[in-house]
């Protein structure tokens, strides 16, 4: 990730790994679903594999690390201060 692509601190929002048949993130980064990850970068294109899916680098919420790991957007939900709905 080059230097201008990372996002600071101040605006680095809160997602939640949601639950998927993918289970790379738990095998290489120990990230299981329901963990609280920070984006701290832009997010990227999807180097052809759809125009709606898109990949960011992300941290444990609690962690310091600046060096993230990929995810792509269908598998984080950015979590926010509205109530949700399912009906």
């Amino acid at each position: 990730m080059k230097e201008k692509e990372k996002l600071p601190p101040e605006e680095q929002p809160e997602y939640i790994l949601l639950e998927t048949k993918d289970k790379n993130y738990e095998k290489l980064f120990g990230w299981k679903p329901g963990t609280i990850l920070r984006r701290i970068s832009i997010w990227y294109g999807s180097n052809g594999c759809g125009r709606h899916l898109k990949q960011a680098y992300f941290v444990p919420a609690d962690s310091d690390n600046n060096y993230g790991h990929i995810a792509w957007n269908d598998h984080v939900k950015e979590i926010t201060d509205q109530l949700e709905l399912d009906i």
